[in-house]
C-alpha cells in the first residue's frame, strides 16, 4: 500500500507555493488546517440525529465519561462541540455532537449539517426505532458530503427480541439499501433502562430488590469504527483531505476563468495587433509568424498555472491562426481582408476553446486533487466502503 497521505501532503503544499497568490486568507488556513490534520492522523466523526435518540449519551458512552450534556428538552446541544476520543492505536479521533435534525428549520438544519460533515470523515446517525421520513432525507443530505455512514440503531433495550428484529431487518429494505448498506447498520443501548435485581445476604437478612443501571452497550459500534479504520483509515483521511482540496481548487480556478472572460481588452489588443501585421506586412510569411508568435504566448498566458487537458491542440490551432494570417503564401489585397476576417473568428474560437478547456481541467494534473482521489479509490479493497461512496 503506497503511503498516501505523504502524497496528498506534498499535493497541499506544493498547490499552496504555486498558486499563493491566487488563494484567499480562508483558503490558506484552510490547507494549513488540512496539512495538521494530515501530520496529526486525525480522524473526525460526526454524531447526527433528532432530538431523544441518544445522541449525546451515545458520545459519553463512546468516551467512558460524561462530557456532553444529556436530556430530552430541545436545544441541550446548541452548537457543534468537538470532544478527543482516545480509542487506541496511531491514529488520534475526535467526536463532534451536533444539534438535534428536528430542532432548527430545513434551512439551518442543511447548513449546519454541511458545516459539520465538511469536518467529518466519519459520520455515525443515531435512530431510536423505525426510519422517519425527515431521518431518511437528512441522511440522502449527508451523503451529498460523500463521507462513510454508519447507522446506529439505539435504544435497543426497549424492544422485544422480535420488535428489535423487525425493525433491524426493516431497515435493510430495497429503499434504505440505497442509503445505507446492511454492514453498515449497528445496534447499540446507550443508556440502558434499570433492571430489578434481587440481592441475597449471606447472614440470614431478608433478601431485597434494587434497580441496577445496566452498562452502556456499545461495544459493537467500537469493534466496527476501529474495523473500518484499520481498514481503510489512511485512505478514508487521504480522501477526505483530498475532497477539501478539490474544493479549493474548483473555487480558485472558477474565479480566474470569470477574471479571464472579463478580460475582453486583452483578446482584442492580440486580434488589433495581428490585424495591422496582416495590413502592412509586405510578406505574408512575416505576418504570419508575427501573427502565430502573439497568439502563442496569449495561449500562454491564459492557461497559465493551471492544468489543461488540450495543449497540443492549442499548438495546432496556434499553427493554423499564423497559417490563416500568412495567407497560406497568398498574396492580394482581397485575401488580407479574408485574412483579418477568419483571424477574428479564429481567436474568438481559440478563447472560448481555451476557457473550456480550463474550467474541464479543473483539479486534475501532477496538483490536481481529482487524479489522486480516483487512484486511492482504485488501491482499497474490492466492496469497501470508500468504493460505495464512489459509485453512490
Amino acid at each position: 500500500m503506497q503511503d498516501y497521505l505523504q502524497q496528498v501532503r506534498d499535493r497541499l503544499i506544493n498547490y499552496r507555493n504555486l498558486f499563493n497568490q491566487e488563494l484567499t486568507e480562508s483558503e490558506q488556513a484552510e490547507i494549513s488546517f488540512l496539512e495538521e490534520k494530515l501530520d496529526k492522523c486525525t480522524i473526525a466523526i460526526a454524531v447526527f440525529g433528532m432530538v431523544s435518540r441518544g445522541k449525546s449519551s451515545l458520545i459519553n458512552a463512546l468516551l467512558g465519561q460524561k462530557l456532553s450534556e444529556t436530556g430530552a428538552i430541545h436545544g441541550i446541544t446548541r452548537n457543534i462541540t468537538v470532544y478527543e476520543w482516545n480509542a487506541g492505536g496511531k491514529i488520534q479521533l475526535q467526536l463532534i455532537d451536533t444539534q438535534g435534525l428536528d430542532e432548527v428549520g430545513g434551512e439551518v438544519r442543511g447548513a449546519i449539517a454541511l458545516e459539520a460533515a465538511k469536518q467529518a470523515d466519519l459520520i455515525l446517525f443515531v435512530i431510536a426505532g423505525d426510519m422517519t421520513r425527515l431521518e431518511q432525507e437528512a441522511i440522502a443530505e449527508l451523503q451529498q458530503s460523500y463521507k462513510p455512514i454508519l447507522l446506529v440503531f439505539n435504544k435497543t433495550d426497549l424492544y422485544p427480541d422480535g420488535d428489535r428484529l423487525t425493525i433491524h431487518q426493516a431497515l435493510q429494505n430495497v429503499e434504505m439499501r440505497q442509503l445505507i448498506s446492511p454492514q453498515e447498520i449497528v445496534l447499540t443501548s446507550v443508556e440502558p433502562k434499570p433492571v430489578r435485581v434481587r440481592i441475597q445476604y449471606s447472614d440470614g437478612r431478608d433478601s431485597q430488590e434494587i434497580w441496577e443501571q445496566p452498562k452502556p452497550d456499545v461495544q459493537a459500534l467500537k469493534e466496527r469504527i476501529l474495523e473500518l479504520l484499520n481498514i481503510e483509515g489512511k485512505e478514508l483521511l487521504a480522501v477526505n483531505v483530498l475532497r477539501s482540496l478539490l474544493e479549493i481548487q474548483n473555487t480558485v480556478t472558477q474565479r480566474y476563468v470569470q477574471r479571464l472572460q472579463a478580460s475582453t481588452a486583452i483578446t482584442s489588443l492580440v486580434f488589433i495587433t495581428e490585424a495591422i501585421a496582416v495590413l502592412i506586412s509586405p510578406l505574408r510569411w512575416v505576418d504570419g509568424l508575427i501573427s502565430g508568435g502573439i497568439t502563442g504566448l496569449f495561449v500562454i498566458w491564459a492557461i497559465g498555472r493551471y492544468p489543461s487537458q488540450k495543449k497540443y491542440l492549442w499548438l495546432l490551432l496556434t499553427v493554423a491562426i499564423a497559417c490563416v494570417s500568412g495567407g497560406l503564401g497568398i498574396n492580394s489585397e482581397v485575401t488580407r481582408y479574408v485574412q483579418i476576417i477568419g483571424l477574428g473568428l479564429s481567436l474568438l474560437f481559440l478563447f472560448k476553446s481555451l476557457i473550456t478547456d480550463i474550467e474541464q481541467s479543473r483539479a486534475s494534473g501532477k496538483l490536481g486533487a481529482k487524479t489522486l482521489i480516483t487512484a486511492i479509490i482504485q488501491s482499497v479493497p474490492e466492496g469497501s466502503i470508500l468504493q460505495r461512496l464512489q459509485n453512490m
